[in-house]
């Protein structure tokens, strides 16, 4: 059994695909202490570049938030998980994780850009175990029978306080080895016997250790700090996303998250989710479960559906 809370997030942003996506999933680490869903029903707040009128229109928003969290009731009565938070507008958990994760004054549900950042963080301050094992709806993971990801990066990390997160593979790997586990990088890799250790941090899906993220608490500290507060008095990209200040804040502390460089797991990012993507998630889900992957896809994060119709057909 490991330490460890199973945490994905839902939003009406998922109800098309959420169905097939879930429970693939949560089956995939079946010796986890606890299984937490995560369900926000909030309406995106209006930004500089989001009109929530516009981009979430009524009824359809409400009805794929109502088809989301009768998804998370039906899997809690099916034993498929152990506990599910549905978050509201105005919830009084939002003020709590204001105060203890950024600042009393940052009060928004989701970032500029409308994309989740009360529910990430809430993950965190729901999470009763040492590690939160986060996953967003829409991501693809292969992983061989038998094996576990979470747990050998557990193993990895230990006790190391400089070492806080851990990912799989972000892609299918390569054909022949590289000193990377991507194309993608976005910043310099350090070698560790495990993998690979960088500072950057994606909300994608993280294995994260709540133990050392506490003395980080609260994650507006110093430059990040004032660089949010000066966005929000401008209301120039305000509020900031928490990839991006949790990132910052384990920069500064000189944190580092381990990318396994174990090939029996690996992950895949749909970008374009819409209805060919929607129909061809059931095959593309058993070609991903038998780790199969085009070579022009293999290390490649982001999935490029038309890479794929070949080995689909």
């Amino acid at each position: 059994m490991i330490d460890a809370t199973l945490q994905i997030n839902l939003s009406a942003g998922d109800a098309a695909y959420a169905e097939l996506t879930v429970p693939a999933l949560l089956a995939a680490h079946p010796n986890v202490a606890d299984r937490l869903l995560v369900v926000d029903l909030c309406k995106p707040q209006r930004t500089g570049i989001v009109d929530p009128a516009r981009r979430y229109p009524e009824p359809a928003f409400s009805q794929r938030a109502a088809h989301v969290a009768a998804l998370a009731l039906r899997w809690q009565a099916e034993g498929k998980v152990d506990r599910v938070s549905y978050l509201h507008p105005n919830d009084p958990l939002f003020l709590k994780i204001s105060r203890t994760y950024l600042r009393p004054w940052v009060k928004e549900t989701h970032d500029y850009g409308g994309c989740a950042l009360m529910s990430y963080l809430a993950a965190f301050e729901l999470c009763t175990t040492r590690w939160l094992l986060h996953y967003d709806a829409d991501m693809l993971l292969h992983q061989q029978p038998g094996f576990d990801w979470a747990a050998e990066a557990c193993a990895a990390i230990g006790d190391n306080g400089s070492i806080v997160a851990a990912i799989p593979r972000p892609s299918p790997p390569p054909l022949e080895e590289v000193d990377a586990p991507s194309f993608q990088e976005r910043l310099e890799m350090r070698p560790h016997a495990a993998g690979w250790l960088t500072t950057w941090f994606s909300t994608r899906c993280y294995l994260f250790d709540t133990q050392a993220l506490r003395p980080l608490l609260p994650l507006l500290q110093g430059r990040i700090f004032w660089e949010v507060l000066a966005a929000k008095i401008l209301q120039r990209g305000y509020p900031r996303s928490p990839e991006i200040m949790l990132f910052r804040r384990m920069q500064a502390a000189r944190c580092s998250r381990l990318t396994l460089r174990d090939r029996r797991a690996w992950l895949l990012h749909p970008v374009q989710k819409g209805p060919a993507f929607v129909a061809a998630l059931p095959a593309l889900q058993k070609a991903i479960a038998a780790g199969q992957s085009p070579n022009a896809q293999r290390g490649r994060q982001d999935l490029d559906l038309n890479l794929w119709r070949n080995l689909l057909s």
